[in-house]
């Protein structure tokens, strides 16, 4: 057993199942207790955390596990391999983002994923009402926040304040063609 966070615990992700075996815990047990907690990674498509991650998630309770993490973990729609990976590729890209030193290319990297947040938002959407997760007004509501959240992280990574031309920017990159002014 590990008693302290050590560097073992967080070189090496763990599933579910291997996590429920090294605690001797019940695996239902860690599967609710991660389930609103976004996974520290993934491997072969399914979700890892390392273990100070877990064992924060236990130490919680369960309303406090579910108002932490992020939207797009709160209002899951379930396993869905195309969000799934798209979610992937957009954090990847995020990442990127904030690794990159121009800001002149963080900034123009931040614009070449809007539409991958635009489509990731009407996948989501459309996943949504073929499951019949929820009404479609809250469907559509949980669908804004998770884009919101998507802004605010894009947002970060690129140095670029919403108020500074951000959001115009964004929303006229993600749906570049929806300007009901033009004649065509």
């Amino acid at each position: 057993m590990w008693s302290n966070t050590t560097h073992k615990e967080t070189k090496y992700l763990l599933s579910v199942n291997r996590a429920a075996d090294l605690l001797q815990k019940d695996r239902q047990t860690l599967v609710r207790a991660l389930r609103h907690v976004p996974p520290d990674g993934y491997e072969g498509g399914q979700a890892r955390w390392y273990m100070p991650t877990i064992r924060s998630a236990l130490a919680m309770g369960p309303q406090a596990r579910r108002e932490s993490g992020k939207y797009r973990d709160r209002c899951s729609i379930g396993r869905n391999k195309p969000l799934d990976g798209l979610r992937l590729a957009i954090e990847k890209q995020v990442a990127e983002i904030s690794v990159e030193r121009s800001l002149d290319k963080r900034r123009a990297m931040a614009l070449a994923l809007a539409p991958m947040l635009a489509e990731y938002q009407s996948l989501y959407l459309s996943a949504g009402r073929a499951l019949g997760v929820a009404d479609d007004p809250a469907l559509g509501a949980r669908s804004d926040l998770i884009w919101s959240e998507w802004a605010d992280e894009v947002s970060e990574a690129a140095e670029w304040p919403r108020n500074d031309g951000f959001s115009i920017a964004m929303t006229e990159a993600a749906w570049p063609n929806t300007d009901d002014d033009k004649a065509t």
